[in-house]
């Protein structure tokens, strides 16, 4: 049996034992998931040898990225209850999983009651629970650039704790412990703590976090502020985020995973400024300005204008569009349909439909 059958085997078996309940504790297992498709044509797509070339594709959509899980849980009486969820990434265009890891989006168990939610396991970061409302999130997003990937993220080796909401008040902390018995006892660990207050039109938020280098190079970290006012014509966002990088990854390392350096070492700041307009009761509309500003280090610059629309053919089919303009500064290759030449631009334009289940 080949590994890929394997895995799917596994799922349709997981699947198939999701179906069971036991009634006398209250326990339920759901599969769910979305499965989305874009049409993508881009333009200044670096070709290997040199030159650049324009590129169409069908690839996972940039707003809902498909996916299928298991989640469920246990009422274990006087207000508490166990919680699971395992969740994998799907490429729908070619069929194949999405990670190198099966479970890749989530794998965790945990309880929950009047005190929040207490989980373990590889898991989705707080700052993506509450910045996606904030910042541009699922594709063509500022966690894509390099400093801001914990903006939203997942984590192995993870305790998360989130707490209930008080009167619009909520946040949570996370900890991935390292693991690597070849670095101090603290190398590799991460942490990240976030605040969040919801109350009729106004959001506000704001993270921290760290992560240090396994084999002790330094700790990096990145602060973020959110902020959004809903004026019933207009839903107006703004996210603000600094990074002190003090290592990257080693693109010249040969090792599995590779190395990492502190040549690249640098500080930036970013800023994101968006708009969702609702047109009617099933389209709305979106406009998002992110810009990438370094204040130290060889890092290059990088600003791009995202334009989505989505329109909602059901509570669970939707259509949607994406246009995008990538400026990059000196030397910069930031290309989310691929790579550009060094300081050229990338525009995209992509339609495509969603279903969730």
């Amino acid at each position: 049996m080949t590994r890929t059958s394997f895995r799917f085997n596994a799922l349709a078996l997981a699947a198939g034992l999701s179906l069971i309940t036991s009634g006398a504790q209250a326990q339920t297992a759901t599969v769910y998931g979305a499965i989305g498709l874009d049409v993508i044509y881009a333009t200044g797509v670096a070709k290997t040898g040199g030159g650049s070339a324009n590129l169409t594709k069908i690839d996972d959509n940039a707003i809902v990225n498909s996916r299928v899980g298991i989640k469920g849980g246990e009422d274990l009486g006087g207000g508490l209850k166990a919680f699971f969820d395992l969740e994998s990434s799907v490429k729908p265009d070619t069929g194949a999983g999405g990670g190198g890891t099966f479970w890749n989006r989530n794998a965790f168990v945990g309880l929950g009651g009047g005190f929040g939610k207490v989980s373990l396991g590889h898991q989705w970061n707080v700052a993506d629970d509450y910045m996606c409302g904030y910042f541009v999130c699922a594709f063509y997003s500022p966690f894509l650039l390099t400093g801001y990937g914990a903006l939203s993220d997942y984590y192995d080796n993870t305790i998360k704790y989130t707490t209930p909401n008080m009167g619009g008040l909520e946040g949570g902390v996370m900890y991935s412990a390292g693991e690597d018995k070849t670095g101090k006892k603290s190398a590799g660990q991460k942490f990240q703590g976030a605040v969040n207050y919801s109350a009729g039109p106004l959001g506000l938020g704001a993270v921290v976090f760290s992560e240090k280098d396994p084999s002790g190079l330094g700790t990096n970290t990145m602060y973020a502020l959110g902020a959004s006012y809903d004026l019933g014509t207009a839903k107006l966002r703004l996210g603000v985020a600094t990074a002190d990088v003090r290592y990257v990854t080693d693109a010249t390392s040969t090792t599995t995973p590779k190395a990492n350096t502190t040549a690249g070492a640098f500080k930036s700041n970013l800023v994101n400024v968006g708009v969702d307009v609702p047109l009617n009761a099933a389209t709305v509309v979106s406009a998002d300005y992110v810009t990438k500003k370094v204040s130290s280090g060889p890092e290059p610059e990088v600003s791009f204008l995202r334009l989505r629309g989505t329109y909602a053919l059901s509570k669970r089919t939707s259509l949607n569009a994406n246009v995008v303009y990538i400026d990059n500064g000196t030397g910069g290759t930031v290309g989310f349909a691929g790579a550009t030449e060094a300081g050229k631009s990338q525009s995209i334009f992509s339609a495509g439909i969603t279903h969730s289940f």
